[in-house]
């Protein structure tokens, strides 16, 4: 493959593309499709990776076995830990599909410095398939106790579900992390070592932050 450049494809089950809620994409928010977004036309893949959106789209095909396309049968693939970039068999590993549980904090910043006393915790999760989040836990002692967060109204399938928490810090350093969980109890891993592979895909450990409390 070295030296090679390959136009950008990929697949979806036939029975994950008959579903109502896989778009041919021309327009948003009623205005035209911008060519940063894929104009004139992409493929809306809720709940999949985003590589599987395709951009730019020039064509569909139907087919019985999944794309041979490069970035479909080799690059965006989970290969096990005990894999390199050398010994990798390119034809073996998990074809990414469905999005993996996750959870980010948006509020504090990390490295940030916040007031002591009341302070308000905020983020989003997401997940992947017909899944819903059902539970967003936060902990201030990176991982030691936690309390489960507030989510917002709203638990539709393919969107972010945002989440609050108000907790009492004094004045110090803290590591404060969120994990999600979904409908079908999958929960993120505590760290990237769990889920490590030589290309970095699907990490969806434990979203850390660091601050200092004043």
């Amino acid at each position: 493959m070295e030296d090679q450049t390959f136009e950008f494809g990929g697949s979806i089950p036939i029975e994950k593309a008959m579903n109502p809620e896989v778009l041919l994409a021309y327009e948003m928010n009623g205005e035209p499709l911008t060519a940063e977004h894929g104009a004139p036309l992409r493929v809306v893949a809720p709940g999949y990776i985003g590589a599987r959106s395709v951009k730019w789209l020039s064509s569909i095909t139907l087919q019985e076995e999944p794309s041979s396309n490069y970035y479909q049968a080799y690059s965006y693939k989970l290969s096990p830990p005990v894999v390199d970039e050398e010994t990798a068999d390119w034809e073996e590993g998990l074809m990414l599909g469905e999005m993996s549980v996750n959870s980010v904090i948006c509020q504090p910043t990390d490295g940030g410095t916040v007031p002591a006393g009341q302070t308000s915790l905020r983020g989003y999760a997401i997940t992947g398939g017909d899944r819903s989040v059902q539970r967003v836990d936060v902990s201030i002692d990176g991982g030691k106790s936690w309390v489960a967060a507030e989510l917002q109204e709203g638990n539709e399938p393919w969107t972010w579900r945002f989440w609050e928490a108000s907790v009492d810090l004094e004045p110090g350093q803290y590591e404060i992390v969120a994990r999600a969980w979904d409908a079908a109890a999958n929960i993120q891993p505590e760290f990237s070592e769990q889920i490590w592979n030589f290309k970095g895909c699907m990490n969806n450990s434990w979203h850390r932050i660091k601050v200092v409390v004043g």
